[in-house]
């Protein structure tokens, strides 16, 4: 069973572990310096790569931070993210063929390091003799994260550099009303904390650390951007009631027959596009809608509104030379016996309509409200059935730890599998926050047992990092004494 590098902290390993080229062995009885003292080799053809790891050897240990001395040879495998590295007695030695392959070995090399024993402060680390081969199971690895009013901005930032820590090279960021829109300002919470010197700052740090900043608009249904249920808040009809005829009269859905809401739309994605630095995807929601009750929307047949409407925003975000992505259960028929136990919110129209959507929209495919969420869960036929229609689906589980596993391996072998998407929703703290991060990252590595006492290690670091002061923002509750506003 292979072994991802990151969760053996702790872990008295002297056996061989290998599969499909992956290694791991380590011996915790033997340390050697990892100070100012050693010098880390370093192979790796990518100029980046010595400049970037002597940098953050630096900010990490100071005075005592190990030098670089680089090399081009790189491995012969293993892609851009693989990497290997060795420590033993003659020193400490990294390979890899390109920067982010040494980015994910400096973090392995970070986590495993513990302080020089028998002074009272710390004057430099030591290190476990080990041999590590690794690369990840997946080539998209995300995490999804919510960023509500109620948020404390330190708990976004914490959760982007832990995902990268932790190995994670994407990171969809969901602002509820949080985005400071500088063409539409009416479309947020007054003192909208994600500005735009914030957000780019945050993919900034993102692509430094390692991991790529994806935004998100809801586009058709949550156009409150905010949760459904008797305490609906609407970041914009609740202060600017005049924009009413962009929305559907419930304030749900946005008013798809509304040519303006097509423009409003269209310059949102811009404007989000450009500040997270154009990348490669975006998200445009579309999930949990209502049926359209305006009179205009209901001249057309729903689903041809629908599916226009997505379809054309999708060629928008393509003609900024990124791939659309959608969440996957309006298009999964309610009434379907095959989909019992899983979830779907359309109808069989729908699933015609899927016919009439581009062939490049990612479709993400949240599951985690069947049956024993508890479960192991070895198929998963949701996602069979969109790879099997054309699309790329990225699986996307949740609380649903037993599962993530298997759901790794199935989008591997599924042609059309795409990528993994761990959503965190309202979970930023508490255990379950902690479980849901190792346990999918363990998941997108390759690994079925995951080690969760490292991570109270990794989160300390990136306490660190960020100087974190506040007694609010160190560990993994707000509090010691758990109480429904402590994220437990």
């Amino acid at each position: 069973m292979k072994q991802h590098s990151r969760i053996v902290a702790f872990m008295v390993l002297a056996s061989f572990a290998s599969i499909a080229g992956q290694t791991f062995q380590m011996d915790q009885k033997a340390y050697v310096p990892f100070d100012a003292s050693t010098t880390v080799a370093l192979e790796c053809p990518d100029s980046a790569a010595a400049p970037w790891l002597e940098s953050h050897l630096k900010e990490w240990y100071g005075d005592y931070a190990p030098k670089v001395a680089a090399g081009v040879t790189g491995l012969a495998a293993e892609g851009d993210e693989g990497y290997a590295a060795n420590v033993d007695a003659s020193g400490v030695k990294i390979k890899a063929n390109a920067l982010a392959g040494v980015k994910w070995a400096s973090y392995t090399l970070r986590q495993l390091a513990i302080a020089k024993r028998g002074t009272m402060k710390t004057d430099g680390m030591i290190l476990p003799t080990l041999s590590i081969t690794d690369s990840p199971h997946l080539a998209f690895r995300a995490v999804h994260l919510c960023w509500f009013p109620e948020t404390r901005p330190q708990q976004i930032e914490r959760a982007i550099r832990l995902a990268a820590l932790l190995k994670f090279n994407y990171a969809i960021v969901e602002p509820w009303g949080t985005y400071k829109s500088e063409k539409h300002p009416w479309r947020c919470w007054p003192n909208a904390p994600m500005t735009k010197a914030e957000t780019s700052r945050l993919v900034a740090l993102g692509k430094d650390l390692g991991i790529t900043l994806i935004p998100q608009i809801n586009c058709y249904g949550h156009a409150s951007f905010s949760r459904g249920g008797g305490s609906l808040k609407h970041s914009a009809l609740d202060m600017h009631p005049e924009y009413a005829p962009l929305f559907e009269p419930s304030g749900w859905n946005w008013c798809l027959s509304n040519p303006e809401t097509q423009r409003v739309l269209r310059e949102l994605i811009a404007e989000m596009h450009e500040n997270f630095g154009n990348p490669p995807f975006f998200h445009i929601g579309c999930d949990e809608a209502e049926p359209q009750t305006c009179p205009e929307c209901t001249k057309t047949p729903n689903v041809e509104l629908v599916c226009r409407h997505i379809a054309g925003l999708s060629e928008f975000v393509k003609s900024r030379g990124a791939r659309a992505m959608i969440w996957h259960d309006m298009f999964l028929d309610k009434k379907d016996p095959r989909w019992k136990d899983f979830v779907k919110n359309g109808n069989a129209e729908y699933v015609e309509g899927l016919a009439t959507l581009p062939k490049d929209i990612i479709i993400c495919d949240w599951q985690y409200s069947y049956g024993n969420m508890k479960g192991k869960r070895e198929e998963w036929p949701t996602i069979s059935f969109f790879a099997e229609k054309g699309f790329s689906v990225a699986g996307c589980p949740w609380m649903n730890y037993n599962a993530m596993k298997p759901m790794a391996d199935y989008i591997v072998k599924t042609p059309g599998g795409f990528g993994f998407i761990e959503t965190t929703w309202h979970r930023l703290r508490g255990k379950e926050w902690r479980l849901m991060y190792m346990r999918a990252a363990d998941a997108a590595w390759g690994s079925s047992v995951s080690h969760d006492v490292s991570f109270q290690r990794s989160l300390r670091m990136v306490d660190g990092d960020m100087k974190v002061k506040d007694y609010l923002d160190t560990g993994y509750y707000n509090t010691q004494i758990p109480s429904e506003y402590s994220g437990d």
